[in-house]
This record gives C-alpha cells, sequence and structure tokens, in this order.
C-alpha cells in the first residue's frame, strides 16, 4: 500500500483543501444547487450522525414543502394493485411505528481514490452516516391496496425533479426496487431522523429507507409508488447506478459493499509516546460486521482489532485497536473489515466508470514522535 506524502515524508497538505483550512462543524459543500454535502472528519468519529451534518446528496433542488405535511401530503398508490388509491401522511399514526438504525452511504463515496478519475461529486470519505429512523414499514402501509402477486418491482417516486443533465428531459426522481426487497419489513416510509421530523434537505416529511442498500435507493420526499410487471428502465435505474467496467459486464448498483474507515487519530496527527489508540467503523450491506484487521506497516502484516459499542443489524459497527508502537518516524495505517458472510474489503477497489462501490483499503498516515 503506497503512502501518499511527500518523499520528505511530510503530509501534502495543500492536496486536500479541507485538511489545510481549519474544519468546521458543518457540511462540506460540494455543490450548492442542488445541495450536495460530505460529513466532516470529526463528526465521523460518532456512532450516531448529527441530523446537521448527516451528508446530503440530491439530483434536484429541494422541492417546495408545507409546514403542515400532515394537512397536504399525500401518496398516491397505482399500478398492478387491486385496490389503487391514495394515503395521507396523517393516515400513518394508524400504523405500529417501526425504528432502527440505519448506515447509508452514497454510491459515490471515496469517488476521489479512484485513477484514473472519473466524473461525478468528488466525495472523499464524508459521503456516510447514521441515523435512527423511525416511519412504518412499507409492507403495512400497503397491505389494504393488495398488490398483484405478478407485480415484479415497485416504483417510487420524489417530488423533486428537474434536468438530470443538458439535454435530458425534465423528470421526477424514480427508483425501483424488487418486491421482495421494498416489501421486506425493515424497507419503511420513515417520517423521523434521531427523534426528529426528517427536514426538506433529509426527504423530509417522508422518504424511504431501504436497510443495506446505497443511499439512491431511500427516494425522498415520496409521493407515488407505482406497482410494475416488468423492470424499470428509467434514467436513475439504467443509466445511473450502473456499474460499467471493461473488465466485467454491466450491473445494477445495490447493496453496500464491505468497507471500513479508520476515523481517528486524524490522517497527518503527529502521536506521542509508545500506546497509542486507532478507531474507526466498518459495515457491510450483505451482512453484520465479523471482524476488522489493522496493519501498521502499510500492509506487510495484519492483526484484529476489537469490535465495541452498538451491534445493530444495519449499522455500521465501531472498533477499536491498541498499538504499541517502538520506532519513531512515518508509519502508514490501514483498516479491513470482513462481514459475517464471508466477504473481504479488497486492497483496491474496482474501477467503474461512474465511480461507484469504491471500497478499497483507505490508509492513514501518523508520525510517531
Amino acid at each position: 500500500m503506497h503512502c501518499k506524502c511527500s518523499k520528505a515524508g511530510g503530509l501534502q497538505l495543500m492536496d486536500s483543501p479541507r485538511v489545510a483550512r481549519p474544519i468546521n462543524k458543518n457540511l462540506k459543500p460540494l455543490e450548492t444547487e442542488p445541495m450536495i454535502g460530505e460529513t466532516p472528519t470529526l463528526a465521523l468519529d460518532s456512532w450516531l450522525t448529527p441530523n446537521s451534518v448527516f451528508y446530503i446528496r440530491n439530483h434536484f433542488d429541494f422541492p417546495d414543502i408545507s409546514d403542515s405535511p400532515d394537512t397536504d401530503w399525500v401518496v398516491n398508490v397505482n399500478g398492478s394493485f387491486k385496490n389503487p388509491g391514495s394515503f395521507t401522511y396523517s393516515d400513518l399514526s394508524k400504523f405500529p411505528k417501526h425504528t432502527q438504525a440505519v448506515t447509508m452511504e452514497c454510491a459515490g463515496n471515496n469517488r476521489t481514490d479512484l485513477t484514473p478519475r472519473v466524473p461525478g461529486n468528488q466525495f472523499e470519505s464524508g459521503a456516510v452516516s447514521t441515523a435512527v429512523w423511525a416511519g412504518i414499514s412499507l409492507s403495512k402501509v400497503l397491505e389494504s391496496f393488495e398488490i398483484d402477486p405478478n407485480s415484479k418491482e415497485l416504483l417510487f417516486e420524489g417530488k423533486d425533479s428537474g434536468e438530470p443533465e443538458p439535454g435530458v428531459k425534465t423528470q421526477n426522481f424514480q427508483r425501483s426496487l424488487p418486491i421482495d426487497v421494498a416489501m421486506h419489513p425493515d424497507t419503511m416510509l420513515a417520517f423521523e431522523m434521531n427523534g426528529e421530523p426528517i427536514g426538506v434537505e433529509h426527504g423530509g416529511p417522508l422518504r424511504l429507507v431501504v436497510p443495506g442498500w446505497y443511499g439512491m435507493a431511500s427516494v425522498k420526499w415520496v409521493r407515488q409508488i407505482t406497482a410494475l410487471d416488468s423492470p424499470f428502465e428509467g434514467y436513475f435505474q439504467t443509466y445511473k447506478y450502473m456499474f460499467r467496467s471493461g473488465e466485467i459486464p454491466a450491473r445494477p448498483v445495490s447493496l453496500m459493499q464491505v468497507k471500513s474507515l479508520i476515523t481517528s487519530p486524524m490522517n497527518g496527527t503527529d502521536v506521542k509516546g509508545d500506546s497509542h489508540s486507532i478507531s474507526g467503523f466498518a459495515w457491510s450491506g450483505n451482512a453484520e460486521i465479523a471482524s476488522v484487521d489493522v496493519s501498521t506497516d502499510g500492509g506487510s502484516t495484519w492483526k484484529p482489532a476489537r469490535l465495541v459499542g452498538p451491534s445493530d443489524k444495519y449499522s455500521w459497527r465501531q472498533w477499536n485497536f491498541s498499538w504499541i508502537s517502538t520506532n519513531t518516524g512515518h508509519h502508514t495505517i490501514l483498516s479491513r473489515a470482513k462481514d459475517k458472510l464471508g466477504n473481504l474489503q479488497p486492497a483496491k477497489s474496482n474501477w467503474n466508470e461512474l465511480g461507484y462501490e469504491v471500497n478499497g483499503f483507505k490508509s492513514i498516515c501518523l508520525n510517531v514522535i
């Protein structure tokens, strides 16, 4: 694993504007129209991400939302349902509340790690966050509408709209899910985020939360649900969020790949003494995390870290590693995760045209003084 520092051993601070200037408590902005921002590095060290610094990735500007969603927010249900119709925000109070911690990651997180560079928002490591979401299981909400057993997918449409790119017609954001995923009891229509009503910037008053999947599946500002008897082929389904590489056949992006991140100490830190604590998080959309290993010599040798903190089915797992350093100088630290299905984080990400599923080793450099 190659260190990204200069030949003299010092960090090239100016290569990263975020490191070269003081870190604030707000999102690191990438775009303003639409709003796109990363969770700052310091906030990534918390198991729950505060709403104010939970990453934001939108394709279009925020839609106009009323201050009273319970009076005028209507979701239309149509397509292959025996009883098509609609329900309102206030109707959801009739169902049992479902609460779960879910880690959500943008499919383009760590896009800056790919070489050669690819188009798209140049995320570093901050397009991932964890919140406790509350809402209603989608399957419960749709029960009375009676979906046709021959339906293949459910299509979700948000209220946000715009031109995905110049020359492409104006459209709403739309994504579909296979029936078995959409009707899983943990797929939910959420209206609370960390104990508060979901803000408009995060898809409130009502959004989809699909545990284990990359964030594009969790459609915001849900206004329409359609049962389909054939696969959806919209722009954000078959053009965007497709893994395309010359080496492997094209396939849709879906479950989050196994991944780990070192959150403390920060990259470039000078550490004193011979005893150091290294910590971070690991997650996978396929299964819970089974183990995390840490290398303090650039990947030559590995030792197991200790899994700590909450162990929720759909949230990242915190880990800690105690390092006794006998040598001063410059050290490259790596982590790698494995989930309970045996999926092991790779050393190098698979390059692809749109920069999705970047999950290769992410190193930090420490100077022991």
